[in-house]
């Protein structure tokens, strides 16, 4: 039973009818109403007060005040469409309808969001999803595209309040969001997120979020080769997912997680709380965004990166020896590739004997920062709302058209979450998903076989893309399935045991519905690298956004063959050219971005010069472009250190050694 408060700006009568309506939605009852002076009275009798529920309901003309300021369980806010059916339906979701379920069965009530966050795999190795998608009502959505004023850290908090449960108080959310997001780790920007045309040189007239391009670009064009852009470029917008600490998206996930992370640890009921490692395999991208992550948080928890020795680009090893301090962070280059990363760290995790030794030893618990976690998926879901609400706010848009995304696609996370949007009312189109030459993905959304059988991994300028088991697409498997546990199951074994299996019927159309897809070879990409920049006044792909802008062109050129409309389309840009020097200068230069084997051998004996040499090339052969603050501070760190990378065989009990030999190191 929940004694109901209803609070805030909304007219009162709205607020009398909200109260009946949620007195009338539940029976039995689940909520009661109280007058304050009944209140006192019972609390002098000594009775056992009910837990109250504050439902906030905000007039729309208002801005969202901190959830510090008013506290509440539940916040609405009342427009001229709203009605008290949505407000039930809100309240419902929270309490009934935040289940957590594995992607291959079993329900454990127990599970809450931040044992989620804590747990990573479900025991029987699925993965944790929300049994339901809470469906934003109409109202709401409406008031998150057109309320004239929101900063990026109300719309996430409107946006991941939906996603997580009651384990996590809205006060609290909002301190982790305000720190994970402060301006000053995101290059200084006010806003984090920012929606800018393809080709800068093309500013719309009403275009607000423009002003951090001014100090960087030229926009003495010469028009001849500002003629030469493709026609289908003119409608395409950026969202720059690069501003962060380590200049990629997983900046949004990985700033935030690791502070829900230590909140869901520390709660555990136990008398020594256990400490954690974080054990995670990158590719390039996430091992920096979580140490960083981890750092910045000030969290006690260690965190362990493998990465494929000679499968990252130098700025890359460059930012993630920069954390390695031996005490709380290890950063180990494997001499193999990143699937045998990936793999290592699940065989690590499923050791019984290694678990017992780590809490015996020393009560330590291994977890994994890695995209299966659904503590690292939601964060993502809000930038496509963000997304969505710039497109409205510019005029771009109307609310209720939709909106295509394009999405370089690697372990699958970054466009499930922009589907799990889709899913809660956001007005996207069609997610288009962008392969390289490992077109696993590209294959399975054509043809619905998934098949690994004749794979090997190819080495390519776009690393984050060089995955064939993507892991989020046993979610995808969930919500195409309607949640059939056993059928996920099924073809995960599958995929496990004989590299492969197929969708057929409802499942493969209603993939189909969703995704397109189309992949792009290395040549492409660098040509649209080079392209791009002459095109437009100075504006720099690095490849993975590259590989999306050239399938975002064969999407265009589809949807014109079929007669289709034209959509304003969006395009996921995930990571800052300057991570990725080398391959960037050889496209501009249109040679062939594969690393000759002088470029490679400099940058292993010094990846520091090698770096910096690259980047004072490209400045000067692009006047106005600026290399990413944070890249630049990794770098200076670099240049005053001199440290030789740790190095361990492609073997799993030597990893687990130094995964021994780390936690038994007293900590700093």
């Amino acid at each position: 039973m929940f004694t109901l408060c209803v609070i805030g700006s909304a007219p009162a009568t709205v607020k009398e009818q909200v109260e009946r309506a949620l007195l009338a939605a539940y029976i039995p009852a689940r909520f009661m109403l109280t007058r304050l002076e009944d209140t006192k009275e019972r609390a002098d009798h000594g009775h056992v007060m009910s837990q109250s529920f504050r439902l906030l309901l905000e007039a729309d003309d208002t801005s969202p005040i901190s959830p510090q300021e008013v506290p509440y369980d539940c916040r609405f806010f009342w427009t001229p469409e709203s009605t008290t059916d949505e407000v039930v339906t809100e309240v419902k979701s929270l309490l009934d309808g935040r289940r957590f379920i594995s992607t291959r069965g079993m329900v454990d009530m127990s599970t809450t969001f931040l044992s989620v966050v804590r747990e990573g795999l479900a025991p029987n190795s699925g993965l944790f999803n929300l049994q339901t998608i809470p469906q934003m009502t109409m109202s709401q959505l409406r008031y998150f595209f057109t309320t004239p004023t929101l900063s990026y850290v109300e719309g996430a908090q409107l946006v991941l309040e939906r996603l997580m449960d009651t384990t996590m108080r809205p006060e609290k959310l909002h301190m982790l969001l305000m720190d994970a997001y402060a301006p000053c780790r995101w290059s200084g920007l006010s806003d984090i997120c920012p929606v800018t045309p393809l080709l800068l040189n093309e500013r719309d007239s009403n275009n607000v979020m423009d002003d951090h391009h001014h100090h960087h670009h030229h926009h003495s064009i010469n028009q001849e080769t500002g003629a030469a852009a493709d026609p289908c470029w003119h409608d395409m917008s950026l969202l720059e997912l690069y501003h962060g600490p380590t200049a990629a998206f997983k900046d949004f996930a990985l700033q935030l997680f690791p502070r829900y992370f230590d909140i869901a640890t520390s709660n555990e009921c136990t008398d020594t709380p256990p400490s954690y490692v974080i054990l995670t395999a990158t590719s390039g991208d996430t091992g920096v965004a979580a140490i960083s992550g981890f750092v910045n948080a000030g969290s006690p928890t260690r965190v362990m990166v493998l990465y494929p020795l000679h499968g990252v680009s130098p700025v890359q090893q460059i930012q993630m020896l920069s954390y390695d301090n031996g005490a709380s962070v290890r950063v180990y280059g494997v001499k193999s590739d990143f699937d045998f990363c990936q793999s290592t760290v699940k065989q690590l995790f499923a050791k019984r004997s290694l678990a017992q030794r780590l809490w015996g030893d020393a009560k330590i618990r291994l977890s994994s920062a890695n995209s299966i976690n659904w503590g690292r998926l939601v964060p993502q879901v809000a930038y496509y709302f963000w997304a969505y609400r710039q497109f409205v706010q510019k005029r771009r848009l109307q609310f209720g058209d939709p909106l295509d995304v394009v999405v370089p696609c690697g372990n699958f996370g970054n466009i499930l979450a922009a589907f799990f949007a889709k899913r809660m009312g956001l007005p996207l189109g069609k997610l288009v998903v962008a392969s390289n030459c490992n077109d696993v993905l590209f294959e399975f959304v054509e043809t619905g076989h998934y098949d690994i059988r004749q794979r090997n991994l190819v080495q390519t300028a776009s690393p984050s893309i060089d995955i064939l088991k993507a892991s989020n697409v046993e979610r995808l498997l969930f919500l195409i399935s309607n949640g059939d546990a056993a059928f996920v199951a099924a073809q995960m074994l599958r995929l496990e045991t004989e590299k492969h299996f197929t969708l057929q019927g409802d499942a493969l159309n209603v993939m189909r519905d969703v995704f397109w897809s189309a992949r792009c070879t290395e040549a492409e990409c660098a040509a649209t690298i080079k392209e791009v920049y002459e095109a437009s006044a100075g504006r720099l792909l690095d490849p993975h956004t590259a590989v999306a802008v050239f399938v975002a062109r064969q999407f265009r050129r589809f949807q014109q063959e079929k007669g289709l409309s034209q959509r304003p389309l969006v395009i996921a840009s995930t990571a800052h050219w300057a991570k990725f020097p080398g391959s960037v200068l050889r496209a501009l230069r249109g040679e062939d971005m594969a690393y000759d084997t002088t470029t490679l051998v400099e940058g292993r004996v010094n990846p520091v010069r090698a770096c910096r040499e690259l980047y004072d090339e490209i400045l000067a052969h692009c006047p106005g472009v600026t290399v990413h603050p944070a890249l630049n501070a990794a770098l200076a760190a670099a240049e005053a250190n001199t440290f030789l990378p740790r190095e361990v065989e492609a073997d799993v009990s030597r990893v687990e050694e130094e995964l021994l030999r780390f936690v038994s190191a007293k900590s700093a």
